[in-house]
């Protein structure tokens, strides 16, 4: 009987143990990975790669403790970059080009996304954007990605922005559609999976920016020299990371569609799937930081700051660290037969 009751003892005991000593490996294995802090700039499948990692275990198994950020607007994340409050800036848009001709020392390490997956909504009796004079337009902030192509076309076609159509600050996606049904403007700019829920509440697509061939950073990741300098190591596993992360979203749809549903709140199997397709084909396997790719970006630039046109181009980008990732192998070893 007492050695019943000594084996029960000791059982309790270790069931009551097992919990601190699990939290206590967990927290010692944590302390050997390196912390960094992300930031993402739109809740959109854009910037879905680091959800990926993160949930994944990704950034882990590449010794890496990944703090996600959501900082509205890509301007503000490269100031919160700048600033030292976050490592690293996943955004859309040339706004760490401005940073550097400001003196600061941001550069491209990669572009994820290299097509204008964007596209701007209108109530369904707008048929044409020459309807849209008169009326507004939402967008996340001035200056952003979803700004940017809102004038762009606008002037296109012969509308000037501000005075034919005007351009409404809603500060992030899901806010743009929230005020389209709620009547707050007539038109509405963004991406994936927004675009789908602003279609399923009765908008139509009125611009899809995806067909107009142009070649854009839609998604970007941006880190200062400094960072480069002090942290490439930690740089580095992110980047393997990320390609890791991209392998995931390409071959595992469902993990996929179930991450973009957490972040962005979408529950719609359907718009999950078209969001995922899209960007399957979207996310580039080795996402170098081409200087092709940023012309459209310096152009936008141009507008406000004419300086950016003395500049190398090379100066805004740093694709070493992919080159290196890719002759090593790393990517062939990821798809197998289907490496590129």
């Amino acid at each position: 009987m007492k050695t019943v009751a000594h084996s029960l003892g000791k059982f309790l005991l270790l069931a009551v143990c097992l919990p601190f000593l699990w939290a206590f490996d967990a927290a010692h294995a944590a302390e050997g990975l390196q912390k960094l802090r992300v930031a993402y700039a739109a809740i959109t499948a854009a910037f879905s790669i680091p959800w990926i990692a993160k949930e994944a275990g990704i950034f882990q198994r590449h010794g890496l403790d990944v703090e996600l950020v959501y900082i509205a607007a890509g301007s503000r994340a490269v100031q919160t970059l700048v600033g030292g409050s976050i490592d690293i800036a996943a955004i859309g848009g040339p706004a760490g080009v401005d940073a550097k001709l400001a003196g600061a020392d941001t550069v491209y390490v990669a572009i994820p996304v290299n097509r204008v997956l964007v596209f701007t909504v209108a109530a369904p009796q707008i048929q044409r954007i020459e309807d849209m004079r008169g009326k507004s337009i939402g967008v996340t902030r001035i200056g952003t990605v979803t700004d940017f192509f809102t004038r762009l076309y606008l002037r296109q076609n012969g509308l000037v922005p501000d005075r034919d159509v005007m351009i409404r600050q809603a500060g992030g996606l899901p806010e743009i559609v929230a005020a389209l049904k709620a009547g707050q403007i007539e038109g509405g700019t963004f991406g994936f999976p927004a675009v789908l829920h602003a279609r399923a509440a009765g908008f139509r697509v009125l611009v899809d920016y995806n067909t107009s061939g142009y070649r854009y950073p839609l998604s970007t990741v941006i880190v200062t020299q400094k960072l480069l300098r002090t942290q490439e190591s930690a740089v580095r596993r992110f980047l393997e990371a990320h390609i890791e992360a991209v392998h995931r979203f390409k071959t595992d749809p469902n993990f996929a569609m179930k991450v973009i549903g957490k972040y962005t709140q979408t529950t719609d199997r359907s718009m999950l799937e078209e969001t995922q397709r899209v960007y399957a084909s979207a996310f580039e396997r080795v996402p170098y930081p081409d200087i092709e790719v940023m012309k459209l970006g310096l152009t936008q630039v141009a507008e406000t700051n004419p300086r950016v046109r003395d500049v190398d181009p090379k100066e805004f980008v740093d694709p070493r660290l992919l080159r290196e990732i890719e002759a090593s192998g790393y990517v062939k070893r990821l798809y197998g037969e289907q490496g590129k």
